[in-house]
């Protein structure tokens, strides 16, 4: 399993530890809450509704992944031999793009990047243009990659 699927499956596991941890910490702390004044907000990834979020998208973003090994690895070689892969490439690029936005504005922004590059790819693969797919792909590959740090960042609060 690559980094990057792990980042994106494991990633919703890890935070929940995350949070159950720190609580564990204030319990140890003798459980005197921060006053008003002192409390920060908890940083995206640690906040429920953003946890359920990537949680629930999750499915998604396997079966993206899945859908992009054909075209990425260019282990479709004719225009006939395309269309189903094709197909997959243009319903999971859909799906992700239509799933629902994050509860925080940079977690979304940062989770789309590169989408808007694979539907547009797997529109060429589906007219005949194998070449042109396979380099909307790759940008829209390197678009996810660019963003991947900031979004570990901005799940961190940093």
């Amino acid at each position: 399993m690559s980094m990057r699927r792990w980042r994106s499956g494991g990633l919703a596991l890890l935070l929940v530890a995350a949070g159950t941890f720190g609580a564990g910490v204030f319990i140890v702390s003798g459980g005197a809450e921060p006053s008003p004044a002192q409390a920060a907000p908890a940083p995206p990834g640690l906040q429920p509704d953003v946890q359920r979020w990537l949680k629930d998208r999750e499915p998604l973003q396997v079966e993206l992944n899945d859908a992009l090994v054909p075209i990425a690895l260019k282990k479709v070689t004719s225009a006939p031999a395309a269309k189903a892969p094709c197909q997959r490439l243009k319903k999971a690029a859909h799906a992700m793009t239509v799933h629902g936005k994050a509860p925080n504005a940079k977690v979304d922004e940062l989770a789309r990047a590169g989408l808007v590059k694979f539907e547009q790819g797997a529109d060429a693969c589906l007219a005949g243009d194998l070449p042109g797919a396979q380099g909307l792909v790759a940008e829209g590959l390197a678009e996810r990659a660019a963003a991947s740090e900031p979004l570990d960042e901005t799940l961190d609060g940093d």
